[in-house]
């Protein structure tokens, strides 16, 4: 997978209401057992149908909607909901940056033309929605019409796969062409949130969530982490694809510490590939998450109750990788493992 140019940016907002529940923390056992595939979550109370969306057929707007939830499906994290506010203030964003240009992805400058909020938070209240937890996601690709470029560029990320695991409810879009001084492009401007009246969505206890997903195919097998902002990782030129895992379940107590044991990817007959391995270890947006054997980085940008795995070189193409991971979150032994396979040359 090869893009000439792509500028992706998120405000890191999105999983900030898990709350309630329990359970003792402690340190995960390695089992003589195999590794059970990764399952379905648990039913928790994950959404899994919305209404049809208003948004004109063969729109960006439909592109991006029927692909963010087919893979949030997929992962086991529910449906999105459009709503008409967040589209509201998605769309005054995506104005605001073709007026503007790039060079202001998620912040917005008072006076300039457009000007509806500083932050994602503020021009999302603009709009008219209160919300409890929100957050905002954008790309920008060369030419036009590469909407599924948009989705597929924030799943094949480090920061960006959050909007994929987050617990929220509703969406907004806008994405369309434009023609900034650097040339024609795609802009896609995705809010997601849940207002105060709703519930987190989230699957029950005991599951994980990850992306890519058990058996997926055509994964890329190259991530370019410089055209990520923030930027993970960034004295790799390139890296391999990341493997997201999410430990957040439905009542899981946000003091509830999570303890990894083993977070690792192989090759069919090949040897464990070398990896980063990045937490949000401080427990600001999530439990404490601490290390029984891996190197864990610790990296403030990360989503609480999220590790992601980063191979410090592109992966093979055509090929299975086997994920394995043993952990203990929430209390509850994690003993996993599930295959994905690369996309070709």
């Amino acid at each position: 997978m090869v893009k000439s140019r792509g500028y992706a940016a998120l405000v890191v907002t999105l999983l900030l209401a898990a709350c309630g529940g329990g359970g003792s923390g402690g340190s995960p056992v390695a089992s003589n057992n195999p590794p059970t595939s990764l399952p379905a979550p648990l039913e928790g109370n994950i959404v899994t149908t919305v209404p049809t969306p208003t948004y004109p057929a063969g729109s960006g707007n439909l592109s991006i909607f029927n692909a963010i939830n087919a893979l949030r499906s997929k992962i086991g994290s529910g449906l999105l909901a459009q709503s008409l506010l967040l589209d509201k203030s998605a769309g005054a964003h995506w104005s605001y940056i073709n007026q503007n240009g790039i060079s202001e992805l998620h912040g917005e400058t008072a006076g300039k033309p457009g000007y509806t909020g500083g932050r994602a938070g503020d021009r999302i209240a603009a709009a008219g929605y209160s919300a409890s937890v929100s957050g905002e996601a954008i790309y920008s690709t060369v030419g036009t019409d590469k909407y599924l470029t948009c989705v597929a560029e924030w799943a094949n990320s480090v920061y960006h796969a959050a909007l994929l695991f987050a617990s929220t409810i509703d969406i907004g879009i806008a994405a369309n062409n434009f023609n900034p001084v650097e040339g024609a492009s795609t802009l896609c401007v995705v809010d997601v949130a849940t207002s105060t009246t709703q519930s987190a969505q989230l699957p029950g206890a005991g599951s994980i969530r990850a992306y890519p997903y058990a058996n997926q195919t055509d994964v890329p097998f190259v991530f370019f982490n410089r055209t990520e902002t923030p930027t993970p990782v960034p004295d790799l030129v390139e890296a391999g694809t990341p493997v997201t895992v999410s430990f957040e379940t439905r009542g899981m107590a946000v003091t509830a510490p999570i303890a990894i044991s083993q977070f690792s990817l192989t090759p069919a007959g090949g040897t464990v590939v070398d990896a980063r391995i990045l937490v949000n270890k401080g427990g600001k947006l999530g439990p404490v998450i601490t290390t029984n054997g891996p190197a864990l980085t610790d990296d403030g940008n990360m989503q609480g109750f999220t590790a992601t795995l980063v191979p410090v070189q592109r992966l093979k193409p055509s090929t299975v990788y086997s994920v394995a991971l043993i952990a203990m979150a929430d209390g509850k032994t994690i003993n996993k493992s599930w295959t994905f396979t690369t996309a070709a040359q």
